[in-house]
C-alpha cells in the first residue's frame, strides 16, 4: 500500500474517522493494529521479522535497565545490534555477498556454486531496524528509560506513516507522543494539509514526471557525457522530489493525528558545501550515523586522520545501507571521498567578503551551492546505473564521448522545478517550512493552485511506488 495510492486514501480515511472517536488507550491499540495491517497488505509473512525485531528490542531494553553490571548490560546490547543486523544482513544481503565471494573465489581459480534465495526484499526493513536499534542503544547509554507497556512499543516501532520509509525517528522524540495523549490543533491540521499538499507535488508531480527523462538516459549506454551529468541533476531532483515527497506526506499524515515527526529534509538544494548539504539530506540517516557509528568509535580528541578514517566509514555504510549492490557502495565512497577533500581544503579556501552588499552574497551562495550540487550529483552515476559496468561505461562517456543535450528537454527539466525552487527558496531564506502562511493571500491562493493543478492535471498516475521502498 503506498500513499499515492486510491488503497491508502480509503485505509487513512477509516483509520482518522476511528481515531478521532477514540480515547488515548484505544487509539494506540487501533494504530498498532493499523500500521500491522498497512505492513502485512504489501506481504503479511513479512511481518513476523518487524515482529521479531520489535520483540527482541522490547525485551533486551527492559534487561538492560535491569541488570547492573557494564558488562552484562554490554551483553544484551549486542544482542539486540546482532539480531537486527542479522535479519537485515540476511534477507537483504546474502545474495549480494555470496554472489561477490563467488566471483572472488572464481579469479583465483576455486569455482562454486552457492545457493541463491529468491525472495523479495522486506519492505522498509532497512529503516525500522535501525529505529529499534537507536532504541536499545539509547537504553544502554542511559539516555532514555525503556517503556514497560509492549503495545506502545510496538507501536513506537511500526508507526506506519514513516515505517517503510522513515524518517527514522529516535525514542526520545516519538515514544512521548506514543505515551501520552495527543492534541490536534488546527495549527497542526493547517501544516499537515501543506505537508501532505507538497508532498504529493513532489511525487506525483516532480519525481514521477522527471522519471520519463532520466530513465532513457541512464538505460542506454551510448548517452553522451552531457547527456549523463544532465541526466544526474534530474535524477537528484527526481530522487530527492521522491523521498522528500514521502517524508512530507508522513509528516503530513502524522500531524493529523497529532504526532510530530522530525524533519527529514531541510532545503538541501541550498546547500553551500558538502557539509551543509549532508546535514540537510536525509537528515534522519545521515544523523543516525553521525551518533551511533562515528562517535562510538572516537572522540572529539581523535587525529585528522581518525576524523577522516571515521568519515569516510560514514558514506561507506550509507552507500551500503542504500542497497546491495556495488554501484552503491561505490557511490558512497565517491561521497565520502568528496567530504574529506573538502575538510582538507576547507581551512585554505577563500573567505569571500560580501560587505553587506546583497548581490555579491546572491552571487557568492549560488557559486558555492552550484558547485556543492555538482559534487552531489556527478557520483549519482554510480547511484542510478543498473551495474557497474554500465556505470562505469557512462563515467567513460565524460571524456571520451562529450556530446550535447536537445534544447527540448532542457526547457522541460526546468519547467518541472521552477515552482518546487520557489517554494523552497521561501522556506530556506527564512528558516521555516510554513513560511509560505505569511506570504499575501494572492500569492498563496496561487502557489496551491498550482500545486493542484501540477498533481491533478499534469502529474503522473500510474502508482509508480517510492524509489526508498527497496533500500
Amino acid at each position: 500500500m503506498i500513499f499515492n495510492s486510491i488503497d491508502f486514501l480509503l485505509f487513512f480515511s477509516i483509520v482518522y474517522i476511528i481515531y478521532l472517536i477514540s480515547k488515548h488507550h484505544i487509539q494506540n491499540i487501533f494504530l498498532l493494529i493499523s500500521s500491522y495491517f498497512f505492513y502485512g497488505y504489501w506481504d503479511y509473512r513479512y511481518l513476523s521479522l518487524l515482529l521479531i525485531s520489535t520483540l527482541v528490542d522490547y525485551f533486551v531494553s527492559l534487561q538492560i535497565i535491569k541488570v547492573q553490571t557494564t558488562k552484562v548490560k554490554k551483553f544484551f546490547l549486542i544482542i539486540s545490534i546482532l539480531s537486527n543486523l542479522s535479519i537485515l544482513g540476511f534477507f537483504k544481503y546474502y545474495n549480494f555477498f555470496t554472489l561477490s565471494a563467488k566471483v572472488f573465489l572464481a579469479s583465483l581459480g576455486f569455482y562454486i556454486n552457492p545457493i541463491l534465495l529468491e525472495f523479495a526484499l522486506p519492505l522498509g526493513i532497512s529503516f525500522y531496524t535501525f529505529q529499534t536499534m537507536s532504541y536499545t542503544i539509547d537504553v544502554y547509554r542511559g539516555q532514555i528509560t525503556p517503556t514497560k507497556n509492549f503495545f506502545d512499543f510496538a507501536l513506537y516501532v511500526s508507526f506506519f506513516p514513516q515505517l517503510v520509509a522513515g524518517p527514522i525517528e529516535r525514542a526520545t522524540n516519538l515514544l512521548p507522543q506514543v505515551l501520552n495523549p495527543r492534541s490536534i490543533t488546527f495549527q497542526k491540521l493547517s501544516e499537515g494539509s501543506f505537508l501532505v499538499l507538497l508532498g504529493y507535488f513532489k511525487k506525483i508531480y516532480i519525481a514521477d514526471n522527471l522519471a520519463f527523462i532520466v530513465d532513457p538516459i541512464f538505460k542506454n549506454p551510448n548517452s553522451s557525457g552531457a547527456e549523463m551529468i544532465f541526466g544526474c541533476f534530474v535524477f537528484f531532483f527526481q530522487i530527492y522530489g521522491d523521498f522528500a515527497g514521502y517524508s512530507d506526506i508522513a509528516r503530513g499524515i502524522a500531524k493529523f493525528m497529532g504526532f510530530e515527526l522530525m524533519q527529514n529534509f531541510n532545503h538541501p538544494l541550498f546547500g553551500i558545501n558538502v557539509s551543509d548539504f549532508w546535514r540537510r539530506w536525509h537528515i534522519s540517516f545521515m544523523s543516525w550515523l553521525r551518533d551511533y557509528v562515528y562517535f562510538s568509535i572516537g572522540d572529539k580528541t581523535d587525529s585528522e586522520s581518525k576524523k577522516h578514517f571515521k568519515n569516510f566509514l560514514v558514506f561507506f555504510l550509507s552507500g551500503l545501507w542504500h542497497g546491495a549492490n556495488w554501484t552503491f557502495v561505490i557511490w558512497g565512497s565517491i561521497n565520502g571521498i568528496v567530504f574529506i577533500f573538502y575538510r582538507i581544503l576547507q581551512p585554505y579556501l577563500p573567505n569571500w567578503e560580501t560587505n553587506g552588499l546583497i548581490w555579491k552574497e546572491v552571487l557568492k551562495k549560488f557559486i558555492l551551492g552550484s558547485v556543492t550540487l555538482f559534487s552531489v550529483c556527478l557520483p549519482l552515476i554510480y547511484f542510478r546505473s543498473t551495474n557497474v559496468s554500465l556505470a562505469w561505461i557512462h563515467t567513460q562517456a565524460l571524456w571520451l564521448n562529450f556530446g550535447t543535450i536537445e534544447s527540448k528537454i532542457f526547457v522541460k527539466f526546468l519547467k518541472n522545478i521552477v515552482l518546487l525552487v520557489f517554494i523552497e527558496y521561501i522556506q530556506n531564506k527564512s528558516q521555516n517550512e510554513f513560511a509560505i502562511f505569511s506570504l499575501p493571500i494572492w500569492l498563496r491562493t496561487i502557489i496551491y493552485v498550482s500545486m493542484f493543478y501540477s498533481i491533478l492535471i499534469l502529474g503522473n498516475f500510474d502508482k509508480n511506488a517510492f524509489i526508498y521502498f527497496v533500500f
